[in-house]
């Protein structure tokens, strides 16, 4: 049997296929049913839409409509209704198929668009009265007709595409079983159908474009299990029976890129460790005569001037050969503590201290003497090679400020300011200080003021004495300073601030002196800082008088830490007579 089918609505363009069936009675039956149900035009799926102010012949429209849809529904009942009847006709015939069968009303194969405005989602279901096969399970609806491939099919039918030239795999039907007819269900309002799946499950399809080639025979759809409407429907897996052979893919394996193998490095040759000398030797190079001064692994380049202002001789040295000398690690260059060394170039003066060379001035070295006879005149390099520190001042040295006069002691690396008072008391000369410029003079810090030990101080405004020592002032009550005849041509009389700035010490006595408290009566000798009690007996035998004894305060006495007992010293021996 052959026809001629339109697809899509261009009949100019529409393909030509031959169709060829081999068949049983049963199969032409179901084909039947099925030519009747696809007559069958469900009802389209209602849309809410909000009406609007509309024109008359807008309104009329969609009267019109509305009753072209509402017939159509009723007339699909109708067609629902004769299908079951003729169903019934031949009670003894039993057809082995699915309880519900999945179709879509129409089925075009390169035919006419007759309802271009469809519902997927929606189809209508047919009963039909059977008993289902133990061996045969219902199977979820397939997808869309394509070549068999290794993946279970999905639920819901899609769009059916034409399907390769392959053999589908062979289907054994199941022998139908006579059973009692069951009440026929009333079907449901069926919704707008779906996109229309080829029919049949039976016989070959031959394509006209591929002469000689077959197409696989559809796979009749069976129906899915309507999900609630608010739970998603659940995909089944078919068994192993109905569903087509899986063929697992094979894994290739990721492509591996071997592995370079590293050169082991090789190791590092082992440096010998260096030569090793007692500190503060001088080792000779015996090739070259080079010397070099060795100090906590290192030896430190000894050049000719400063080795011959140093004195040095072949028999002060170490000799060593070439590999032995170069072995050893270089350090800076060596200089001795307290050498003057000049620049070659520009005469520049410095002593080295402390690792580094401290400049000392054109009036400083004056005033020192020094002369080329006592310095080491080195090279330029060299003497730019050793790091520079501050100006050099002898310790104890008076420096004048060239601008405003001040005169400073330089002490411990700063300088100390010397007032007048105190200037005039230490009868300072001209030629015991030296003049230098601003600059120099301002760069050294300054420190406290400046005061002779042994000076007695006096605050101008308090009229208090203090004698000055070892940076401390002592003070010295008026019984003292009355035992010992001070008199103000032995005082300095100074600022309140500069008084106070000098830390303040133990209150100043004379060493050997007998002290008495002026409460108690208590005598004591003070000596080395402590006082020392003298009893009665003891002050008998030494015969103190009161000429002899210093009465101070009971708070003074007592705040001299208290020693042992005094003892008198033995008399002194008799020198014989001639």
């Amino acid at each position: 049997m052959s026809h001629e089918e339109l697809a899509g609505g261009q009949p100019r363009s529409a393909k030509r296929r031959k169709v060829d069936f081999r068949t049983s009675l049963e199969d032409l039956e179901g084909r039947l049913l099925l030519s009747a149900v696809r007559q069958v035009r469900p009802r389209q799926a209602q849309a809410l839409v909000r009406q609007q102010a509309q024109s008359g012949a807008s309104r009329l429209k969609a009267q019109v409509q509305q009753r072209t849809l509402a017939a159509a529904n009723a007339q699909s009942v109708g067609r629902l209704a004769g299908m079951n009847a003729l169903r019934m006709r031949g009670p003894g015939v039993r057809i082995n198929v699915n309880p519900t069968i999945n179709v879509t009303p129409n089925i075009n194969v390169g035919g006419p668009t007759s309802n271009p405005v469809v519902n997927p989602t929606i189809n209508p279901s047919v009963n039909v009265p059977v008993t289902t096969p133990a061996a045969t399970t219902p199977t979820t609806t397939p997808t869309a007709q394509t070549t068999p491939a290794a993946t279970t099919p999905a639920a819901t039918p899609t769009t059916p595409t034409t399907p390769a030239a392959s053999t589908p795999a062979a289907t054994t039907p199941a022998t139908p079983t006579p059973t009692t007819p069951t009440t026929p269900t009333t079907p449901t309002t069926p919704a707008r159908p779906g996109i229309p799946a080829k029919p049949g499950p039976i016989g070959t399809w031959t394509d006209v474009t591929k002469p000689g080639g077959q197409t696989p025979k559809p796979t009749p759809p069976s129906t899915p299990t309507t999900p609630p409407a608010t739970t998603p429907p659940a995909s089944t897996t078919p068994p192993p029976t109905t569903t087509p052979p899986t063929t697992t893919p094979t894994t290739t394996p990721p492509a591996t890129t071997p592995t370079t193998p590293t050169n082991p490095t090789p190791p590092a040759p082992t440096t010998p460790p260096a030569p090793t000398f007692p500190d503060g030797t001088i080792l000779r190079n015996e090739q070259t005569g080079e010397l070099g001064y060795y100090s906590k692994g290192a030896r430190r380049l000894i050049s000719p001037p400063v080795a011959a202002k140093m004195g040095l001789t072949t028999d002060q040295t170490k000799a060593v050969t070439v590999d032995v000398f170069k072995a050893v690690p270089t350090g800076p260059d060596y200089f001795p503590d307290g050498m003057f060394v000049r620049n070659d170039q520009t005469g520049e003066i410095s002593r080295y201290s402390d690792g580094a060379f401290h400049v000392v001035s054109t009036p400083v070295s004056t005033y020192l003497g020094i002369g080329v006879k006592d310095v080491a005149t080195i090279a330029a390099a060299q003497y730019s090679g050793t790091p520079k520190g501050s100006d050099y001042f002898p310790e104890g040295l008076l420096v004048q400020n060239q601008q405003t006069g001040e005169v400073d002691m330089y002490k411990g690396g700063e300088r100390h300011w010397i007032s007048v008072p105190v200037s005039t008391r230490m009868n300072l000369q001209a030629s015991q200080i030296i003049v230098i410029s601003p600059t120099q003079f301002n760069a050294v810090p300054q420190g406290k003021d400046y005061f002779p030990d042994g000076l007695y101080l006096q605050n101008q405004e308090t009229g208090e004495i203090a004698r000055y020592e070892g940076g401390k002032r002592s003070v010295v009550s008026a019984p003292v300073a009355s035992k010992l005849g001070l008199t103000a041509a032995d005082l300095v009389s100074v600022s309140a601030g500069q008084y106070n700035a000098v830390a303040k010490g133990p209150d100043y006595f004379v060493e050997g002196m007998f002290l008495k408290n002026n409460q108690t009566g208590e005598l004591a000798n003070y000596a080395g800082g402590q006082r020392h009690w003298v009893s009665s007996p003891v002050a008998t035998q030494v015969n103190l008088t009161d000429a002899m004894i210093t009465t101070i305060g009971a708070d003074q006495f007592n705040a001299i830490p208290r020693g042992g007992d005094y003892t008198p010293p033995p008399p002194a021996p008799l020198t014989a007579q001639a």
